[in-house]
């Protein structure tokens, strides 16, 4: 799944989980009936939109036809309301999407136990006969039995049968959003797709994260195997399975996939009456997966949602900015006032203090090499056009701008962005009110029709698990529940990615240019590894061009992947991505191995071992019928001395990093003394430094809103049930974070304005922070409550953004005074807001923290790591509240202008700007929901009996070491920028053609 996974955001573990299931050979289940501790309700589950997410040419048409009158109450979208699916057709398609939105309609307390199996579904292990809706045995030894839900309950007699079975269920269920996942890693977009300039720009954008040949990511398998003996060709002989039945399942859904040219929009022809309609509309058939394939889709996840870092040359600009204003001493002070590196007032998920990332910014190490912000001269790096091209490829953005297609019919925005909803929220059993934890926790990966995430159960020799995995990489269950414990995870977005600078030169020994292409290496000349990648883009239905050859340029040093030459203190210079987890996408496959097998995992400390091989950075959860326990994962550096982490270094041998950090550095904790674990993406520990990219961790964090519900459930000897937490996630879920944790102190700075409609503003404010701050229509009246201060708060915090004109901005405003201008040059977003379309929202936002604690200061109050001066008003409260109050006079007079109306009363906010709007993978969508800020997938937790003790486990292994790389392995490389998905939704304009020559017949 910023935001994350994305996570939230899971879409990042599947790198790791791609080959895990079969890690540890010839384990046994640790319980003769692996189902006996879910019977009961146990574990309850919401994916949406569904299950099944394929859609033939025959279903395509029928659900057309059934839809045809909503052409008429919705002329404006014609493909919309053809191809927007029910909650029952097609079957399981977008059955609990229903489901997911009716909780927040919910009021306070009305939820108990007998009423959530209307807003989850039983997840139990197995599936009784009773609600077996269908069987299918692809080949002997496997057997897959689908619920109402459509969920695959997958059974095999081997190790490897199981896995076979996982194939060919994720093809029945994902295959065309698979496809795109393999093809957006193979950075061929335009190959298959079309080569329109979106879809040349994502694959230039991917192969700056993670350029890989075939070759290479076939070794990486290899590597993995070889790695691990035994357990390695076990991995190895459960992906070949895995492969064998994905397919298969292509083989037998799509039979005329080889046949040529398909009949685009006829029913049953195409490639086959069960072939997905989108290969008929784009004329392009399946083909069959490899080894690699799996690679690329794991590079999706290493590269955009299990990091954290990168972000170091952007934090030198802004530093020099600062130094040329005030000079370098003040510059630090501010610089370190407003990056919140080590806030002591930022919530934590765990209490106990872990430090790990240095402390304030210190540009004259030895070590820094700060970029010259006006160079004489620049070259691209990775991405840009090579040799032989025939279609010209533009030079690398240097902030991309991700998910905007360009459609047969125009630019379709899909609004995409890293995910970062995940959240935990883990009542240990003292605090709950029967004597077992109580627990709700799951991913964000964005929503999507059809989702991301497939769900499955898989039982067999080694593994007994059912929850979800990433398409295409489904060998195993990545988040879910075993036979008597569950497991989630939140992004952690630690730092394991750095900015590195290469010294340029020239082999031949003349003088080095930005157009050099060897780096110093001890002393050394050493030429860069250079090759071109090569796409030959064939004309379709999404893309109208003659066939074209793409080369792009790959450079990479043994640091990583070259994103830009240009110049330090004058001289040429490689800057270089440098990520922990590249060229490593699968060694993390041991940990997920050990998640999925009852004899490994049996208790709080044996999961810690487990997830602790896992080099992604994440937030792991868990619970059982005794604890909760978390720890906190990632590939982290130990990094050498004589530079700043949150400054560019240069790429001498001597700043090179001292292996990584090991397990009892690692943030855990098992049944804290509060009783409680929360996580929204939010700080580790105290003392665990933010990544150089992340400004967010101030004193205001969405996991606040978790964490206060959690805390007034709990006050006063009060015990937790699984209806009160749930009622609490729901509850911190529709908070509008700006509202309930900045306004209060923004009112009590502007006071009574003399204006009356600015008083009046100020009232209504007031009784929206004073009703919970929540952007909600529990009834679905079809307006929010408090929408004239939803509205008002809205313009006056980013007025562009909501569609209003001025030069005023609440969060700005509140530190203008002190920094004047160079407000408008902080290298972070100003909000993350409902209107984005995804759901997340307000999610590491240094802002909120911003105006939380200058103001706080201000008015005298309590401030815990005080700023080294206070920036509103100059300092003082008179000169603060002049400055608020005509911020808030700007305000409510642009709001008013806006909506034609004189009295702020009578402001009105349509809440369909914050509707989610589902991104669709392919043909057939979904309607939009009511924004709530929540997991896309959510488990409701309460084991109340288990294994106990140790019940025969296994021993847990050593802790994880992480293996060196090989001479001339590149041990550490890639960018650490989002990814586009986008091309998933490019098929939503495609559709439009076939639709429209279908409802032409």
């Amino acid at each position: 799944m910023k935001r994350s996974l994305p996570v939230g955001a899971l879409v990042a573990l599947s790198a790791a989980a791609l080959l895990a299931s079969a890690a540890l050979p010839g384990a046994a289940s640790a319980a003769d009936d692996p189902t006996a501790y879910t019977r009961h309700g146990e574990v309850l589950n919401i994916l949406p939109p569904g299950s099944h997410g394929n859609v033939d040419l025959p279903t395509l048409v029928q659900l057309g036809v059934t839809n045809l009158p909503n052409v008429f109450s919705t002329p404006s979208d014609p493909k919309g309301a053809l191809a927007t699916a029910s909650a029952t057709n097609p079957p399981n398609f977008a059955d609990q999407l229903e489901m997911y939105d009716a909780l927040s309609k919910t009021a306070p307390g009305q939820i108990d136990e007998a009423s959530l199996t209307k807003y989850y579904k039983d997840a139990r292990l197995g599936v009784s006969d009773a609600d077996v809706v269908s069987t299918e045995t692809p080949k002997p030894g496997v057997t897959i039995k689908r619920d109402k839900f459509g969920v695959p309950h997958i059974t095999g007699t081997t190790f490897a049968n199981v896995e076979y079975g996982a194939g060919y269920a994720n093809i029945e269920d994902r295959m065309f959003l698979t496809d795109i996942l393999r093809h957006t890693g193979a950075a061929d977009m335009a190959q298959f797709v079309g080569p329109t300039p979106a879809n040349i720009h994502m694959d230039q954008s991917q192969l700056r994260i993670a350029p890989y040949t075939e070759a290479q990511a076939t070794a990486q398998i290899a590597q993995v195997a070889t790695r691990y003996g035994a357990e390695g060709q076990k991995l190895l002989d459960g992906l070949d399975a895995m492969l064998e039945g994905m397919n298969k399942a292509q083989s037998d859904l799509c039979p005329l996939a080889q046949q040529a040219p398909p009949q685009v929009g006829a029913p049953g022809i195409g490639f086959g009456a069960k072939c997905p309609a989108e290969y008929a509309a784009l004329q392009k058939g399946p083909t069959p997966y490899t080894r690699a394939d799996i690679i690329y889709i794991a590079s999706l996840v290493g590269g955009i949602f299990g990091k954290g870092g990168g972000g170091e040359a952007e934090n030198a600009l802004w530093y020099q900015q600062l130094k040329a204003k005030y000079g370098d001493a003040t510059a630090r002070k501010v610089f370190n006032d407003l990056r919140e590196k080590n806030d002591p007032e930022a919530p934590t998920s765990s209490p106990t203090t872990q430090t790990y990332g240095g402390g304030g910014i210190n540009p004259t190490l030895p070590g820094v090499a700060l970029i010259d912000e006006k160079p004489a001269a620049t070259a691209p790096g990775t991405g840009s056009q090579a040799a032989g091209s025939t279609l010209p490829i533009g030079a690398p953005l240097a902030h991309p701008s991700y998910g905007v297609i360009d459609g047969p019919f125009g630019p379709i925005d899909l609004g995409l962005k890293q995910h970062g909803m995940s959240n935990a929220l883990l009542v240990d059993a003292k605090h709950s009110s029967d004597g077992h934890p109580t627990v709700v926790f799951g991913p964000q990966t964005g929503y999507y029709t059809p989702q991301l995430l497939v769900e499955q159960d898989l039982q067999g020799p080694g593994v007994s698990a059912r929850g979800v995995s990433f398409a295409g990489t489904n060998l195993v269950v990545e988040l879910g529940h075993g036979v008597d414990y569950a497991w989630s995870a939140t992004s952690a977005s630690n730092d394991i990615v750095d900015t590195v600078i290469e010294r340029l030169c020239n082999v031949d020994g003349s003088a080095a240019t930005v157009q050099s292409t060897a780096y110093l290496v001890g002393g050394k000349c050493t030429a860069m590894e250079q090759y071109n990648h090569t796409e030959t883009a064939l004309p379709n239905a999404a893309g109208q061009a003659q066939p074209q050859q793409l080369s792009f340029l790959v450079l990479k040093t043994r640091h990583g992947v070259v994103q830009l030459r240009t110049t330090v203190a004058g001289k040429p210079v490689a800057v270089v991505t440098e990520r922990s987890t590249y060229n490593h996408e699968v060694d993390s496959a041991v940990g997920f191995a050990r998640l999925q097998d009852p004899s490994y995992v049996h208790d709080a400390k044996t999961f810690q071992k487990a997830v602790s091989a896992i080099d992604y950075t994440f937030n792991w959860f868990y619970t059982d019928a005794k604890d909760i326990g978390y720890f906190s994962s990632g590939l982290l550096p130990n990094r050498a001395s004589g530079y700043d982490w949150d400054l560019p270094r240069w790429g001498d041998t001597a700043y090179d990093d001292k292996g990584f950090l090991p397990f009892e550095a690692h943030v855990r904790a098992i049944n804290p003394s509060r009783g409680y674990l929360v996580s929204w993406n939010n700080k580790p520990a105290p003392g665990f430094s933010a990544a150089d990219n992340g400004w967010g961790y101030g004193p205001v964090y969405r996991s606040l809103a978790l964490e206060d519900e959690v805390k007034a459930r709990l006050a006063g000897g009060g015990k937790i049930t699984r209806p009160k937490l749930v009622d609490a996630m729901i509850a911190g879920g529709t908070v509008d974070v700006r509202a309930k944790y900045d306004l209060p102190y923004v009112l009590d700075v502007v006071g009574t304005p003399s204006d009356p409609q600015d008083a009046k503003a100020v009232g209504l404010l007031r009784a929206w922070v004073k009703d919970g701050s929540h952007r909600l229509d529990r009834a679905r009246t079809g307006a929010y409550a408090h929408q004239s201060a939803i509205d008002l708060l809205d313009v006056w915090w980013e007025p562009t953004a909501a569609g209003a004109t001025g030069t005023f901005s609440l969060p700005k405003d509140v530190l203008r005074g002190t920094l004047g201008d160079l407000v408008d040059a902080l290298p972070h977003g100003l909000d993350d807001h409902p209107r984005a379309g995804i759901g997340s929202a307000f999610n590491g936002v240094p802002w909120y923290g911003y105006v939380s604690k200058d103001l706080r200061q201000v008015l005298g109050k309590p401030v815990a790591g005080r700023y080294s001066r206070t920036y509103c008003g100059g300092g003082t409260l008179a000169g603060c509240r002049t400055e608020l109050r005509a911020s808030l006079h700007a305000a409510v007079q642009a709001a008013l202008k806006q909506e034609t109306k004189t009295d702020v009363a009578a402001l009105t906010y349509d809440k369909s700007k914050d509707y989610i709007r589902h991104v669709t993978a392919g043909i057939v969508g979904v309607r939009g929901i009511d924004w709530q800020n929540r997991p896309t997938f959510q488990q409701a937790v309460h084991f109340t009996s288990g294994r106990g003790g140790s019940g025969g486990a296994a021993a847990a292994p050593a802790v994880h070491t992480v293996p060196q790389a090989a001479p001339g392995q590149l041990p550490r490389t890639g960018l650490g920028t989002g990814l586009p998905l986008a091309a998933t939704g490019l098929l939503a304009a495609v559709a439009l053609v076939t639709l429209r020559r279908r409802t032409a017949v």
